[in-house]
């Protein structure tokens, strides 16, 4: 088989293979102390079902925070002050990951 013919088997069957990864959010992320930015796309409107909720979890697993999402516009999303690491944020059975660029505090427990 010459490199062009492998070439392409392999592109379909990377092709072939994604379509069992899991979507993602139709959104774009970004984070200020304490919350987190959703910038809605404009496909969320049209795939959006009505009052859909937006979950966001840390690292472990652990629910931070659950809201109705608004799908239009942007959105905040109030998290604990000192979250840092990646977040998952989840859309009905939609999902993506953002890492939070910082962390807050001094490291001192209160």
């Amino acid at each position: 088989m010459n490199m062009k013919n492998l070439i392409k088997v392999l592109a379909v069957a990377g092709l072939m293979s994604s379509g069992l990864a899991q979507a993602s959010v139709p959104a774009d992320f970004s984070a200020t102390p304490g919350t987190l930015l959703v910038n809605w796309q404009a496909s969320a409107v049209i795939d959006g079902k009505s009052n859909p909720m937006l979950e966001v979890r840390d690292e472990s697993g652990d629910l931070l925070t659950s809201v109705h999402a608004s799908l239009m516009g942007t959105q905040r999303v109030q998290l604990p002050s000192r979250t840092q690491g990646t977040l998952t944020v989840s859309l009905g059975n939609e999902s993506s990951q953002y890492r939070v660029p910082f962390g807050l505090g001094d490291g001192r427990q209160r």
